[in-house]
């Protein structure tokens, strides 16, 4: 039997958690207003041929589902060169042929609804990789045995310079690559420059038969910093460890999101031995 003294330590103690327990019970509803909807820029000028173009859209409210409205009558132009509207790509793209050019700054310039829009992007050339090869090697750690993958290569380029790196691997089941995981962005601050050096692909072993391919960008210092912050919104860490929604860096004027970059891409594919 609870003495007096206990029992009243016991009721004030409950009575707070009732009130708060039935507090939560109303519910309470709060209008956000919706933004004005504003033009999303995706446009990449590529060092392959044909590869290039500027797609256009409105953005949505957050909470909207579907497919983003796509943009079909704007008058684009990259260093005065028309990019048109193909509809069956839903993309605006340059006459056929069109490739980018390394060490060239390329000025994206978009009229839509009575707006002007602009974004600048300069194409740097990639560091040289000269080839790829494989190296047996033991199990170790969480590694299997098997071959490690590197490539040699040369970087004459001055620091810091970035590259957009993406890899992946044929799937013989499916008959179509596989690229698992996401790209990573490095730079050549830590590489041997003006001289040969040999990379070794982290945490991958192969065996006889796989076929891996590996993509190099190279990207400027606005392209790197979207990237990090579209790296940090999507981290694939469920629950309350996500990051909270925000804007993205864009290097798009006038009022417009997202990225106009260039590229200089280099392409690879190795079968192991």
């Amino acid at each position: 039997m609870c003495k007096p003294a206990t029992m009243k330590k016991i009721i004030v103690f409950i009575l707070p958690v009732f009130l708060l327990v039935s507090a939560c019970k109303e519910m309470v509803e709060i209008e956000l207003k919706d933004a004005n909807p504003v033009l999303v820029v995706e446009g990449e000028i590529s060092t392959e041929i044909d590869s290039s173009y500027v797609k256009l859209s409105m953005s949505t409210n957050y909470y909207t589902a579907g497919i983003a409205p796509v943009v079909k009558t704007a008058l684009v132009n990259v260093n005065g060169i028309p990019f048109l509207f193909d509809p069956s790509l839903q993309l605006y793209k340059p006459s056929a042929g069109f490739a980018g050019k390394t060490d060239s700054v390329y000025q994206l310039n978009i009229n839509y609804d009575a707006k002007s829009y602009s974004a600048q992007t300069t194409l740097y050339p990639m560091f040289r990789v000269d080839s790829f090869f494989q190296t047996w090697k033991e199990a170790e750690g969480f590694l299997r045995a098997g071959y490690a993958l590197s490539y040699s290569a040369f970087d004459s380029r001055p620091t810091p310079r970035y590259t957009y790196f993406s890899q992946g691997y044929f799937d013989t089941i499916a008959k179509k690559d596989s690229v698992p995981g996401n790209a990573i962005v490095f730079d050549n601050v830590q590489t041997p420059a003006n001289k040969q050096y040999s990379f070794e692909i982290p945490f991958a072993r192969f065996l006889s038969g796989d076929i891996y391919f590996a993509t190099f960008r190279s990207i400027d210092t606005q392209m790197k910093d979207f990237l990090a912050a579209y790296s940090s919104q999507n981290p694939n860490i469920p629950g309350p460890f996500q990051v909270p929604p925000a804007n993205l860096p864009t290097n798009i004027s006038g009022g417009a999101v997202g990225y106009f970059v260039g590229y200089d891409v280099k392409r690879f594919r190795y079968t192991i031995k």
